[in-house]
């Protein structure tokens, strides 16, 4: 999410959308949304510790994540500071039944910074035609100084039960959050080939899963 970009933002307690702006962050901590235009007293809306629901648009997905105000300052600057999100979630992702597992699989994760290959042992939790779930335990990450990031590309290599050979599947990542377990990821398949959309067709075929 960068600066200046268009945000929906609804208050517990308060009736309707608001349109707002990203004007500042700092990483882990808060961000800084300027207040919008309301109806009435914003001090009395933008209450501290209330929560917030948060979407905006990016590259033609929409992501949305919930939030709670930290502080707010009026007159001069008229923004609000809220808590960095835990998670950021995808609208767009699950768009298909999907199939839950516990499947050990080897992730490669292109960095977007550095453009290098960050290799680690996961388990895919569920599974669909769209995209899946994947955990990165946390002995995995320690030695990792780059965060991986929101639309990272990933790919996967896994066996299927009942499918013969290897599936590589690649995607982008389009949600995390941190658990007792690890980082998991929410992915959305892109660019399969044909040889492994028909291997992840026929698995999920084979269990039921359209």
């Amino acid at each position: 999410m960068d600066f200046n970009t268009i945000l929906q933002v609804q208050v517990q307690g308060y009736p309707s959308r608001m349109k707002s702006y990203l004007v500042g962050r700092e990483e882990d901590r808060y961000l800084i949304l300027k207040i919008p235009s309301v109806v009435g007293n914003p001090e009395e809306i933008f209450v501290k510790d209330k929560e917030l629901t948060v979407r905006y648009v990016h590259q033609g997905s929409v992501f949305g994540f919930r939030t709670s105000i930290m502080l707010t300052v009026i007159d001069s600057f008229n923004v609000v500071f809220v808590n960095s999100p835990k998670k950021i979630e995808d609208y767009n992702l699950r768009t298909h039944k999907r199939f839950e597992c516990s499947l050990p699989a080897r992730l490669e994760v292109i960095t977007r910074h550095q453009n290098r290959q960050l290799r680690f042992k996961g388990i895919i939790g569920d599974i669909s035609k769209g995209g899946c779930k994947a955990t990165i335990i946390l002995q995995e990450l320690e030695w990792v100084k780059e965060p991986l990031k929101i639309q990272s590309v990933i790919e996967i290599y896994l066996a299927l039960p009942g499918i013969e050979g290897e599936l590589f599947l690649q995607g982008a990542v389009r949600s995390m959050t941190q658990d007792d377990k690890g980082l998991v990821l929410g992915v959305q398949f892109v660019d399969l080939s044909g040889k492994s959309q028909a291997q992840l067709d026929k698995f999920l075929s084979d269990n039921r899963i359209s």
